[in-house]
Order: structure tokens, then sequence, then C-alpha cells
């Protein structure tokens, strides 16, 4: 399934983005979150080996045999403007990475591509859509002014996620993939 969200936020100058913060998500769990660092590489890894096969599937479209070191690297890079990307990081090990919710976009373009993955344990704590909210805030302020992804028909939750950020959406399906496309309106 493949999702195009599409981000249009009339009247919004955000421009500078936060190193770091808090989420307060449902159940009382504050979890604190940063931008994805290069030392991050191998912790990447980690989260990834902590994830299921199901998880890894439907964020990958497939299975990993092996995150390599090199592959690791390009997730842990980010330059702030067209490469982003924001960790959840476990409230108790602040080592582990739970969640990461990152955008990549051509230099100069208005659009960006845009993925999350959450770590199973930590799934249905609205995780995916506190840092998403974060990370659309950065993009627009970089002005990117859509997101696209491509989502399984089957990840019911990245699905969910987009549509609790209650915003218009428009939607078709093509072979098993489905794009949303998500209008953005100012708060």
């Amino acid at each position: 399934m493949r999702v195009l969200l599409t981000i249009v936020r009339p009247g919004a100058q955000h421009d500078e983005h936060k190193n770091e913060g808090t989420l307060s998500l449902s159940g009382g769990h504050d979890v604190p979150f940063r931008i994805v660092r290069q030392e991050d590489a191998s912790a990447l890894q980690q989260f990834l080996g902590r994830c299921s096969e199901r998880t890894i599937y439907l964020r990958f479209f497939g299975s990993l045999n092996e995150f390599t070191e090199e592959k690791a690297q390009y997730f842990a890079h980010v330059d702030g403007v067209d490469h982003f990307a924001y960790v959840a990081l476990d409230p108790n090990e602040q080592n582990d990475i739970i969640a990461i919710v990152r955008y990549d976009r051509e230099p100069g373009e208005e659009k960006a591509e845009y993925a999350a993955i959450v770590q199973d344990s930590w799934q249905d704590h609205g995780i995916g859509i506190a840092l998403t909210r974060e990370l659309i805030e950065v993009a627009w302020g970089k002005g990117i002014r859509s997101f696209y992804a491509m989502v399984m028909g089957k990840n019911k939750r990245m699905l969910e996620l987009l549509r609790h950020l209650d915003l218009p959406e428009q939607e078709h399906q093509e072979e098993g993939v489905k794009h949303v496309e998500v209008m953005l309106s100012p708060k």
C-alpha cells in the first residue's frame, strides 16, 4: 500500500526545529525524542532487531535479512533541510531507539518522502502520530509542502496514523499499494 501525504499549511512561518523534546503519550508515558545523529547507526540496527518480522515487512515491503552498516549510516544521516529524522527513546533506557520518523527530499522540491516505524512493544501509544506532528513542523519550516509514502494496504496502523492527523484526505489504491493525500490546514 502506498500513502501520499500532502501538507499544505497556509500562513505558517515555523523555520526552527526542536533538537529534542518530550512526547506526552496516552497511558501517562513521557517519551524523550531528539534529532537522529550519525552515531545512532548502531542503535538503529539494534532497534530494527527488536522489531517483529511483520513490522519490518510492513515498513520495508519485505524482510531485512541484513540491515548493513551502510544502510544504518544512511538512516542516521540528516542535514536538517532535505534529510531530517526524529527518534523516540525508551524512557527507561535512553540509548534505545523505539521509533523513527523521517523525511527525504530532492533539493529545492516542495515534496518529500515520509516514513515511520515504531517498535512493536511501543505501538498503539501514540508515538508515531506525536513524532509525525513534530516532523511536520520542521518540514513546513524548510519549505516542504507535501509528504508522500508507499503504504501496504495491510498496514492498518500507518493508515490510522495518517487519519488521526485529523486533516482532509484523498486516497486511492493501485496494485495493493494505497496512495493517500492529506492536506494540512493552519492550526
